[in-house]
């Protein structure tokens, strides 16, 4: 026969079981089921095999951890499963150890002088609340740890005067009733340092079409950290967004992907491992190619030729500059360089490449290179010579020019340098022939060339012309420090004359400018060049036949030259002064972007920063020193650097005013031992400038120098000087003060001397009698009002009796130092006046009488108690402990104590101990009805004295009251009860509802009990729970049959009418009953309710609720409900009234009347009324539309 598998939990195993650190758990379980189940522990969703020892039978399971920890506590997991089915039950255990290791340590905040730690509460608390954490440190050079803190109850700290750069470690504990935990430790040392300081000085260096170059210098303190990198982002115009560009190591980087013709932002930000320094932003930049004009570098090949050996190999490498990037094509004579494989050419980012293998006399030529881009063309050509066994000559002789007395001719022949030559000391007029031999180095001629034929020498003339190429109709733009050549073919005969002009000044050979004009090419060349060869360069030409001139320009892009001069300087005073400039007249081809300024003193050489970046063309200097000559210098910057500074004149620093003259008529009075009253009046005149207050000095007669004696300047004409020494005689002086400084002092006062006049002192204040007893009077007093001037030394006291009329001495002679003192051996039932007098150096002062006529008797005072302050708050106490109470008791005669409790009896084993001082209750092994307010009364002839102690045990809570069945139906029942009136101390966290075998648990006041059999009778009880344990039962006075409950349909609204201003929301709720629950159907005016956004309907359990939400005149109604179930329906009705402003009159207005004084005016909807008006032009003001009268309006 099959059977379910089950078990059978003890009531231990039902709660949670708690064990303590290093027991043994132990969960011993009885099991029954057919066949025998498969049984299996797992906690937590993992098996326990490896550190359980399980013990499985047919009929129980046994469960053993040996010496458990706090990891061992959870929800253990008990499964039976055998063909029959399967059942799954858990134990919840609790280990009582300490608790485990905070979590998830880490630095939420790093400074170069301290770090934030914060943590996380263990996981594991070992069963017992957190009380504190013990924080510790150390430098990772030591192996000790220091405690820091062992009572911190956050989780987070701040370890602060730590040694910047330094690397620590840190761990946190967290400690419970059961001890210190186990530690949390920080896995890597945390160094202390901050994010780095402002990368300085950002710039944008270059831009293309779609790229920007930036640059900038590092951070001037790295916050105590390496910086490992910079983040770069960009942010375009227009947009708030920064877009985050690329973390990079070095000082420059290139933003590429840009919008050609966009406005950038760009900001640099340092990285540490503490974190991003602020950012650094650069000034707006437009993407926009930078363009340059096309040129060749051809300072590497010599006069622009190349000579080389026959069979030899050459490669030529030809740097190409321009923006953008020139096209490069190479030619050869006047055909394009045809490419083999013996003849080639490459390029490479920065040059263009001419390369020829095994090199032949075929391949001597002149070669020319032309680069082209969107601002010209240019084109150099170099001269291949390739030395090798000359060839003949190749007529025919060319003459190319021919004069009087020379014949310039020409002719072709291979692989030689000349192929040109002027035959000189010829005769004018006269014919002749030529030809040409040519001879190589070996000394082997060739055969002669052809003749020229017969020629006549006489002169020709031709004008001079130039020809310029068309890249010079733009500025020619070099960088600072390069090479630039201007050139232009001439011609004209005779053979002009070249002159180069810059400025109107003719330019001569020097060190960086080479002048090389032949007879057919004017050139110039500028090596290395600088800001001022910029400008405009004039070619001129001249021969017999005229004169002919072109204009170039160049820009040299370089740093700017000195601002234009001189600069101003103004508003000169001692401390500080203004200075401007004019911007330089040559900018080095880029704005100038900031001014660096700078001063030195006259008496030093070096020059201090005032100020690194300065946008306008004026600047104030402040914190000069008075009197110092000072020389200031301005240098302009562009994105190429720093330009020439321009100094000014030497300027001294002093004001344009001077100091006051002394103040007049300075007096003392008020003098005592230790100040006196110093005044004065102003001086006759201020030096120019307003008096900004005075200074007050002293010198004593015994000494030699003066002494200040106001650490803030005086505005008064009068001044208190105090800390002065008694006895001692001092002087005074004066000095004013203004912007310039301060002035010379007053002459000198006489000598005063601080002294106090000296008397007796008064008399003492408030004497009075505190205590008496039959043979002694307890005085206290007040130190005098006056003391004389002097330090009160003693008191005396003095006594009389009434019947005597004599005063006799109570103190010593000397008297006594207190301002209190008993006075003894007097006779009882006498009446005596006392009177106090005060000593100081001078003598006894007055006296001070005491009130009143002392009667010497035994003092009575009623009962009174002296609660501290935690007795006079609740007393929080565990169950099974021990209640003890304690109350200092005053009163004469002694009182007779009562205790008592105001709600019950005092438990009959508590112990009361009552004296003439005090009164104390014990209670040992106290519950919950040990809970109250217990009395303590005190009492004597005097009067009664009560007060109360409020006590609350902390114990498991009573049971609840008025249990009653709320509702029954068919299959459940309903139950509603009242708190327990003994709570136990604790709030109450829920109840436990038994029925018979069934148990609920619940956290409200009401449950309702189900899969009850209909027609059987039933009984319940509740069980109050909080943290200390179960209450006792209360059960159901009644026993309860289950079956439905029927109930009518009622709904019932409040009122009959609801008021709305429109505008305002409307909340109409009623309260409807009825079991089996009702249906509820709402209309307006007789027709369907339709409900939209604004106005809807809402049910509960008991209520229907109509919301209107900005109400308007068309929901004013009237509104009906109906309710209905099986037993019937029922209907109610209400009326919604909506409150407006009215509308406007109906119109037009009439005028029906007009007179000076009086004016009405009918409305077509009512009645006329008379308006009076001072003036038919004046408005109506606003009060006339209030206006009323009898007739209506």
């Amino acid at each position: 026969m099959e059977e379910l598998p089950d078990y059978d939990l003890d009531a231990e195993l039902r709660r949670t079981l708690v064990v303590r650190a290093r027991a043994s758990i132990r969960m011993f379980v009885p099991i029954k089921g057919r066949p025998v189940p498969e049984i299996t522990w797992t906690k937590d969703d993992s098996n326990l095999k490896t550190r359980a020892h399980i013990d499985n039978t047919e009929s129980y399971t046994l469960l053993v951890i040996p010496e458990c920890n706090r990891y061992d506590a959870g929800k253990y997991s008990l499964c039976l499963e055998n063909v029959a089915g399967k059942r799954t039950g858990f134990v919840n255990v609790k280990v009582l150890d300490t608790p485990g290791p905070p979590v998830n340590l880490k630095p939420r905040e790093i400074t170069r002088n301290s770090i934030t730690l914060q943590w996380e509460i263990p996981i594991i608390d070992g069963g017992s609340k957190i009380h504190n954490y013990i924080v510790e440190k150390r430098d990772a050079t030591k192996k000790a740890y220091t405690v820091i803190s062992t009572t911190w109850q956050k989780c987070s700290f701040k370890f602060a005067d730590l040694e910047e750069g330094a690397y620590y470690y840190f761990r946190v504990s967290a400690e419970n009733d059961l001890g210190v935990g186990e530690a949390a430790e920080t896995l890597d040392p945390i160094r202390a340092s901050q994010a780095p300081s402002t990368p300085e000085n950002l710039y944008v260096t270059d831009v293309t079409a779609d790229t920007a170059s930036l640059a900038w210098v590092k951070p001037v303190h790295d916050g105590g950290s390496l910086i490992t990198g910079y983040v770069i982002e960009a942010q375009k115009k227009d947009s708030d967004q920064w877009v985050h560009v690329a973390a990079i190591k070095a000082l420059d980087y290139t933003v590429t992907d840009l919008i050609e013709g966009a406005e950038y932002t760009f900001r640099i930000m340092a990285v540490n491992a503490s974190g991003r320094s602020d950012p650094r932003e650069s000034r707006p930049a437009i993407i926009k190619e930078q363009t340059c004009a096309p040129s060749f570098d051809l300072r590497g090949v010599y006069q622009k030729t190349v000579i080389a050996k026959a069979g030899d190999r050459i490669k030529l490498e030809i740097p190409v500059l321009g923006k953008p990037r020139p096209v490069v094509s190479w030619k050869k004579g006047d055909m394009s360089l045809k490419e083999t494989q013996r003849i080639n050419t490459e390029s490479t980012p920065t040059s263009t490449v001419l390369n020829i293998s095994e090199i032949k006399r075929t391949d001597q030529d002149q070669y020319s290179i032309t680069g082209k881009n969107m601002l010209g063309t240019v084109t150099e050509t170099i001269t291949v010579l390739v030395h090798d066994i000359p060839g003949a000559p190749t007529g025919p002789i060319k003459l190319e020019e021919v004069s009087c007395d020379y014949i310039v001719m020409s002719w072709d022949f291979a692989n030689v340098i000349e192929t040109e030559f002027v035959v000189t000391a010829l005769t004018e007029d006269q014919v002749y022939e030529f030809r040409v031999i040519a001879k190589n180095s070996a000394g082997v001629l060739s055969l002669p060339s052809e003749s020229t034929g017969s020629i006549t020498a006489k002169d020709e003339v031709d004008p001079p012309q130039i020809d310029l190429d068309t890249k010079y109709s733009q500025p020619v733009v070099v960088n600072a420090g390069d090479t630039f050549r201007l050139e232009a073919s001439i011609s004209g005969k005779p053979v002009p004359t070249v002159h180069w002009l810059k400025d109107g000044q003719e330019i001569t050979e020097a060190a960086r400018v080479e002048i090389k004009n032949t007879d057919f090419i004017a050139c110039i060349v500028v090596k290395e060049a600088i800001r001022i060869d910029g400008g405009q360069y004039t070619l001129l030409v001249k021969n017999v036949g005229g004169e002919r001139s072109v204009i170039i320009n160049v820009k040299v892009l370089d740093r700017p030259g000195p601002p234009e001069g001189p600069i101003s300087v103004y508003g000169v005073t001692k401390e500080k002064c203004s200075i401007s400039w004019k911007p330089p007249l040559q900018d080095g081809g880029s704005d100038v972007s900031h001014y660096i300024v700078e001063r030195r003193e006259t008496s030093r050489l070096v020059w201090t920063v005032v100020e690194p970046k300065v946008q306008t063309l004026n600047l104030k200097i402040t914190k000069l020193l008075p009197g110092n000559e000072y020389i200031f210098r301005v240098s302009p910057v562009n994105k190429y650097g720093v330009g020439e500074p321009l100094e000014s004149e030497a300027t001294i620093a002093k004001n344009p005013f001077v100091t006051p003259n002394p103040p007049t008529e300075v007096e003392v009075s008020t003098i005592t031992k230790d100040s006196m009253v110093v005044t004065w009046e102003r001086p006759e005149k201020d030096g120019g400038n307003p008096i900004q207050g005075y200074i007050v000095e002293k010198r004593d007669k015994d000494g030699v120098r003066w002494t200040r004696c106001n650490k803030r300047t005086v505005t008064e004409l009068r001044f208190r000087v105090t800390g002065l020494q008694e006895n001692h005689s001092y002087e005074f002086q004066v000095a004013a003060e203004n912007a310039a400084g301060v002035g010379s002092p007053s002459a000198p006062t006489i000598y005063y001397k601080a002294l106090d006049p000296i008397f007796k002192p008064g008399p003492p204040n408030n004497p009075k009698v505190i205590d008496t007893s039959r043979s002694t009077v307890s005085l206290t007093w007040g130190k005098p009002i006056y003391d004389g001037g002097c330090e009160i030394q003693a008191y005396i006291v003095e006594a009389c009796n009434t019947v005597s009329d004599e005063w006799i001495l109570c103190t010593p002679p000397t008297g006594i130092p207190d301002t209190k003192f008993t006075v003894t051996k007097l006779l009882e039932k006498h009446e005596y006046q006392f009177r106090v007098c005060a000593i100081n150096k001078v003598g006894v002062g007055e006296h001070a009488d005491v009130p009143g006529k002392i009667l010497l008797e035994e003092k009575l005072e009623a009962p009174d108690f002296d609660l501290d302050a935690d007795m006079r708050k609740m007393i929080n106490i565990r169950a099974a402990s021990t209640l003890r109470l304690f109350v200092p008791v005053r009163g004469r005669p002694a009182p007779e104590l009562k205790w008592g409790k105001a709600d019950g009896e005092i438990n009959e084993t508590a112990q009361i101990d009552n004296t003439s001082s005090y009164a104390s209750l014990v209670i040992e092994n106290i519950d919950r009805f040990d809970s109250g307010k217990y009395t303590l009364t005190g009492e004597n002839i005097s009067g009664v004295k009560s007060v109360f102690i409020s006590v609350r045990v902390l114990d498991s809570p009573s049971p609840p009251t008025n249990l009653v069945v709320k509702e029954i139906t068919k299959g459940s029942v309903s139950l509603t009860w009242e708190p327990p009136l003994l709570d136990g101390g604790a709030k109450i966290k829920h109840y436990i509802v038994e029925k018979r075998e069934m148990c609920a648990t619940v956290k409200g006041l009401e449950t309702v009990v189900t899969n009850l059999l209909k027609g059987e009778e039933y009984n319940f009880r509740v069980v109050a729970v909080n943290s200390k344990g179960k209450s006792d039962p209360r059960q159901l006075a009644h026993s309860v049959i289950a079956k439905d409950l029927l109930i009518e349909p009622a709904v019932r609204p409040k009122v009959s009418t609801y008021s709305v201003q429109v505008g305002y929301d409307l909340k109409v709720e009623v309260p409807i009953a009825g079991h089996p629950k009702p249906t509820i159907s709402w209309t307006k005016d007789g027709a369907a309710l339709k409900e939209t956004t604004r106005v809807n309907v809402t049910h509960s359990a008991h209520h229907t609720t109509l919301t209107i939400k900005d109400a308007t005149k068309d929901d004013a109604g009237l509104y009906s409900i109906n309710v209905a179930n099986n037993l019937g329906s029922k209907d109610a009705t209400f009326e919604v009234i909506t409150l407006d402003k009215p509308g406007p009159p109906t119109g037009p207005v009439k005028l029906e009347d007009i007179s000076k004084l009086l004016h009405y005016f009918r409305l077509t909807r009512g009645r006329s009324i008379l308006l009076p008006c001072i003036s038919c032009e004046r408005a109506w003001s606003r009060s006339c539309c209030h206006h009323r009268s009898s007739q209506g309006f």
